[in-house]
């Protein structure tokens, strides 16, 4: 790894090589002479950047929960009808194979892992959380304004729901249990008897 200049570059080069290791080693693989060893450092010139291993995990959740919130709600503002929206919301959440978001998917599995026992992690957690409902909660909004979604729940009650079915359905898709495609008819299904629109149609 080429010495960067400044600290604050170091700190990023190496929550990139943590991401990295998380994502293709799971925790057991991303220690502190994994991480020095990925970025061509001694353990100790890593220590020095992140004294504390948990504070360099901590970095790293918040630059993957930040990433993949920005890259979700950018490819969403693109489409202007609330049930494409949806649809397309709801299909960047399902980790398929081979795709950025099967990557951020297992990464934010394995750094969540430490929630209970990192305050900061537990902060950036309860953050990210509330900004993909607040996400879907404006799509839903939008849908009802149009008249092309019938809540029989709030907007944050229907939100949570299907985010929660996100969430729980990711798990099985990464341990190779449950097909992509499968777990998106599922959430999409689901979703459906939430909000009235018919979204496997307009999936098409």
């Amino acid at each position: 790894m080429a010495r960067p200049r400044n600290q604050e570059a170091r700190k990023r080069e190496l929550v990139s090589v943590t991401s990295r290791l998380l994502i293709e080693r799971g925790q057991a693989g991303a220690r502190l002479v994994d991480i020095a060893e990925a970025a061509s450092l001694t353990p100790a010139a890593v220590s020095y950047y992140y004294p504390d291993l948990a504070d360099l995990y901590s970095d790293t959740y918040e630059t993957a929960t930040e990433q993949y919130l920005t890259r979700r709600r950018q490819q969403v503002s693109e489409i202007a009808p609330a049930v494409e929206r949806l649809v397309e919301c709801i299909a960047l959440g399902v980790p398929h194979a081979g795709t950025s978001s099967r990557a951020a998917t297992v990464l934010l599995m394995e750094l969540s892992a430490l929630a209970i026992r990192r305050e900061r992690i537990v902060a950036s957690g309860l953050e990210f959380e509330a900004e993909q409902l607040r996400l879907f909660g404006e799509i839903l909004d939008q849908g009802v304004a149009e008249g092309t979604m019938r809540l029989p729940y709030g907007a944050l009650e229907t939100a949570r729901a299907i985010l929660a079915v996100e969430d729980g359905i990711a798990i099985p898709v990464v341990a190779g249990r449950l097909p992509s495609d499968e777990a998106l008819r599922v959430t999409l299904s689901v979703a459906t008897s939430l909000t009235g629109a018919d979204l496997l149609a307009a999936r098409g």
